[in-house]
């Protein structure tokens, strides 16, 4: 896809992860990019000294039981056939990485939406701290200011990668499973009675 196309594709896949996780009544995600008040939250520099940023798509908070008020970062991606997922996602694995380094306190959750699964001969693996590792080593320059990929596996914190590998998720919607989902008219019942639990 070209340019324009690119972006309001990314726009839409964006609202649309959005309206499904809160739809499971355990999501609120108000920041959205490219925001005014989303884009301080959802940013963050790349190490080195080029200035360079780097964004996701989506955040907020987790809702109820052990997740309630965790943060979370999600990267998402509106693709109906295999692209360059399995690249992309090699990237957002060093971003995660690079985030959770500067501000672990907003990172406990990292996750990546898409609409097309990829990489399905290593699918078993795309959460692993070697998948994390590896992608931080083949990104160094980015994520450890490091261009020389022979001295960047001495750099990687290998508890780092385990930290962020635990906090992946990897979720595959699909048209019709975005509409098998909690009604407005149930959801408003539960939201109030969420409200009422917790005295407001």
């Amino acid at each position: 896809m070209a340019g324009e196309a690119t972006h309001e594709s990314g726009r839409e896949g964006a609202r649309r992860a959005k309206a499904w996780l809160e739809s499971t009544t355990r999501v609120n995600a108000p920041w959205i990019n490219p925001g005014v008040y989303a884009l301080p939250k959802l940013t963050f520099p790349w190490a080195g000294s080029t200035g360079a940023t780097f964004s996701y798509d989506l955040g907020g908070l987790l809702i109820g039981d052990e997740l309630d008020g965790q943060e979370f970062l999600a990267e998402v991606k509106y693709y109906k056939q295999v692209g360059r997922q399995a690249e992309m996602y090699d990237e957002y694995l060093a971003k995660c990485y690079r985030a959770y380094e500067l501000r672990p306190d907003r990172c406990n959750n990292f996750m990546w939406i898409t609409w097309c699964p990829f990489s399905i001969s290593k699918w078993q693996n795309l959460l692993s701290c070697d998948e994390v590792f590896a992608a931080v080593v083949r990104h160094g320059a980015l994520a450890l200011g490091e261009p020389d990929p022979t001295k960047a596996p001495a750099i990687v914190d290998r508890s780092r990668c385990d930290d962020v590998a635990q906090r992946l998720w990897l979720i595959v919607l699909s048209d019709k499973q975005e509409a098998l989902v909690v009604s407005r008219e149930h959801r408003r019942i539960i939201q109030g009675e969420q409200g009422l639990r917790d005295g407001s």
